[in-house]
């Protein structure tokens, strides 16, 4: 027997992505704010790999609350956006000279959900 099941040639959410601006903005596609579910509350922990030093990935973790640690998403339009800019500046990322797009993907490690963003190569 042969069942066939059409797919689209559109995701269903888009492009999970987010692109850093020459302003040091991570700006978030509508595909990623829908994964995410971000909106002007939403806040989250930003960290990197400090166990690796080939590791060029940002990673993020939904968090609650108004500590000191925590970004808060901003709005500008229709699209949602962190400022990182000291990160990058930190991590060495030439932000302003080239394109930075970072692929999303949903992880968990040890009862710990997150958020890899991948850079593009």
């Amino acid at each position: 027997m042969l069942k066939l099941e059409f797919k689209s040639p559109q995701s269903a959410t888009g492009v999970v992505k987010a692109t850093v601006h020459k302003s040091g903005k991570l700006g978030f596609s509508s595909g990623a704010a829908k994964v995410l579910g971000l909106s002007t509350d939403s806040r989250f922990k930003v960290a990197v790999n400090t166990a690796d030093e080939e590791d060029k990935n940002l990673y993020l973790v939904e968090s609650e609350g108004d500590d000191k640690e925590l970004f808060k998403v901003s709005k500008a339009g229709q699209y949602y956006f962190i400022r990182i800019k000291h990160i990058l500046d930190e991590m060495g990322v030439d932000y302003r000279d080239g394109r930075i797009i970072y692929d999303i993907v949903n992880e968990e490690n040890e009862g710990m959900k997150y958020y890899k963003l991948v850079r593009r190569k």
